[in-house]
């Protein structure tokens, strides 16, 4: 089970005995945690266990006998260090007897996924749960539907913002969303501009530098880049983000050639509708000679950097020059 069936099965009321949590995205374990607790065991007597300190001996009298103090909810962390020395045989048949208690394994690394821990085979399917890194796709989903338990609604520029910014920090981003949704108010919408007033500088710089290069406006770039350098980003990043552009644009103009529509290029290279759609209007700024002869210009740039000793904050803003030359 993915991170999405066991938000759905816990709005249908539908909870296993025992769970099972890996995979490498903490943040999202133990927020899934939090959902049991509020959605069935809010009142619950709660036990927490670090498996390194306990033996299955700590474990057997909640599994043999129901508690007396009503529901209760029993966590085990770091799960992977739990020994198998004295695991009841039939902990199977213990598992399926739980009534007023939910146990909660949770393995919260990459490495420590659920074939490595014999006791797994025991937990019923529905108590597995791989809480794996978002896909790009998804993480906007998670974005926007973070925004709306909040009452607040967000547009495609914005979560595609927060997307790019903070892909693999989905904990700071949980953080984010609390300060933005909190400067905005009784406001009901959120768009980018809110963001840039509320995130770090460094966020805003990057996203302002890639849409002035989209829109070859080498003013606001050489306005991103001084940004970006002021805040420590080093120039190989920023050359980087360059070439990745500049190839995103030349396979989508290849692909509009070929008759491909953009709802069929947004699946082909698996992009956002909104950097689609951004990218097809920058085509109109670009012929296809020029974003070739950007691109071979931005390769022997990269192959400067690393062979000379050339100023490289020199080189990159040649390009953005380049870029910029024909802006109207």
């Amino acid at each position: 089970m993915n991170y999405w069936e066991f938000k759905h099965s816990i709005k249908e009321k539908k909870f296993s005995p025992v769970y099972l949590f890996t995979g490498e995205e903490k943040f999202l374990m133990e927020e899934a945690l939090e959902e049991i607790k509020k959605a069935r065991f809010k009142n619950a007597n709660y036990v927490a266990f670090f498996a390194d300190e306990i033996s299955w001996d700590n474990l057997v009298p909640y599994l043999e006998s129901p508690s007396l103090l009503g529901d209760q909810l029993i966590v085990i962390r770091h799960a992977q260090e739990l020994k198998d020395q004295n695991m009841p045989k039939k902990l199977d048949l213990l598992f399926k007897r739980l009534t007023n208690t939910c146990i909660v394994f949770m393995a919260n690394a990459e490495e420590e996924k659920a074939k490595r821990m014999s006791y797994a085979k025991y937990i019923p399917p529905e108590g597995l749960v791989e809480f794996t890194k978002f896909r790009a796709d998804a993480l906007r989903r998670w974005i926007k539907e973070k925004f709306q338990e909040k009452g607040k609604s967000i547009d495609e520029e914005s979560i595609y913002f927060l997307s790019i910014n903070y892909a693999d920090k989905i904990g700071i981003l949980m953080q984010e969303i609390e300060k933005i949704c909190a400067f905005v108010g009784e406001r009901n919408e959120v768009t980018i501009e809110d963001l840039k007033k509320v995130l770090a500088t460094q966020e805003v710089a990057f996203y302002t530098f890639l849409d002035a290069l989209l829109r070859r406006d080498f003013l606001i770039a050489f306005s991103g880049i001084d940004a970006l350098w002021s805040e420590g980003v080093y120039p190989q990043v920023i050359l980087e983000i360059v070439i990745k552009q500049i190839r995103q644009l030349l396979r989508i103009n290849a692909l509009l050639k070929d008759g491909y529509s953009s709802d069929e290029i947004k699946e082909k290279l698996g992009l956002h509708p909104f950097v689609v759609k951004k990218s097809i209007e920058a085509l109109t700024k670009y012929t296809a000679a020029e974003l070739m002869e950007i691109y071979f210009l931005l390769r022997q740039v990269d192959m400067d950097y690393k062979t000379t000793s050339k100023d490289q904050r020199i080189l990159i803003e040649k390009v953005i020059l380049k870029l910029g030359r024909k802006v109207s």
